[in-house]
């Protein structure tokens, strides 16, 4: 049986670095990361939403051009789900979709406001970093959220060996300039705590190592010359390889506590 304390170290201790606090909170995080099947966000994404009622949280991807591609996350969802529902901030993006006829509306998601529906899955995919305040986002997915439910939260890994790469080459981080942070597993772990959340699981791309996916990205990676990609392969561990982290979060009943720095 799962130890709920895992999820509020505030149980435990009053100090936020106590070693063996962090160190049981690594483990559990060890244990729960998983990879993303075949290496493909889509698929995953197609398996956790097939049959269900799915709220979409930030569907606008900048362009009209980009939202008419068969590539759109929300068409995906769309395809797929029961009920798809999606909302963003982008007004006038968002009326273009209502004539259209998706099941839209403009809606801030670290609001208060309540839509007066509940849904089986809440996707936030490249939303967390961007926002203001998470936690009210994630009070909004729960708010939103059916019993048994779950939230998919996809953003950056700042981890990955190719983004230090780039921070080593330009001295600094060259991100999005919409971005407001990252969310490491073990801030996912707080974020879930504040939020009244569990953070259940979370996946990675994995390397491929010497399975014929991993040898065949290999060898295309060596033909062009990317040798850095190639070596990733095999030398590289999920948290260092994957471009993202997909976190897992269901509704609990924990109660928290602030005022920790």
């Amino acid at each position: 049986m799962e130890n709920m304390s895992i999820h509020d170290w505030t149980s435990q201790t009053d100090d936020p670095v106590n070693d063996e606090v962090r160190n049981n909170i690594i483990d559990y995080l060890n244990r729960i990361r998983v990879p993303i099947p075949s290496n493909n966000y889509d698929l995953y994404l197609k398996l956790e939403v097939t049959g269900k009622d799915v709220l979409d949280i930030g569907i606008c991807a900048h362009t009209m051009e980009r939202m008419r591609s068969p590539n759109w996350i929300h068409n995906i969802i769309r395809n797929n789900a029961k009920s798809a529902m999606g909302i963003d901030i982008i007004k006038d993006l968002i009326q273009q979709l209502q004539k259209d006829g998706l099941d839209v509306a403009v809606c801030d998601a670290t609001s208060d406001e309540d839509l007066g529906r509940q849904f089986d899955v809440v996707h936030v995919g490249d939303v967390l970093e961007h926002v203001d305040n998470p936690v009210a986002l994630m009070k909004f997915c729960g708010r939103h959220l059916r019993p048994g439910g779950k939230i998919i939260a996809r953003t950056p890994n700042a981890h990955c060996f190719n983004y230090i790469h780039l921070q080593r080459k330009y001295g600094t981080e060259k991100s999005n300039l919409e971005h407001m942070f990252y969310i490491c597993p073990i801030h996912a772990m707080e974020l879930a705590r504040r939020s009244k959340m569990r953070l259940t699981r979370y996946l990675t791309l994995y390397p491929g190592k010497l399975s014929i996916r991993g040898i065949a990205r290999f060898l295309k990676y060596t033909l062009s010359f990317k040798f850095r990609h190639a070596l990733a392969e095999f030398l590289t561990k999920p948290e260092s390889y994957s471009t993202i982290l997909v976190f897992e979060f269901k509704k609990t009943g924990l109660v928290h506590r602030f005022g920790h720095s």
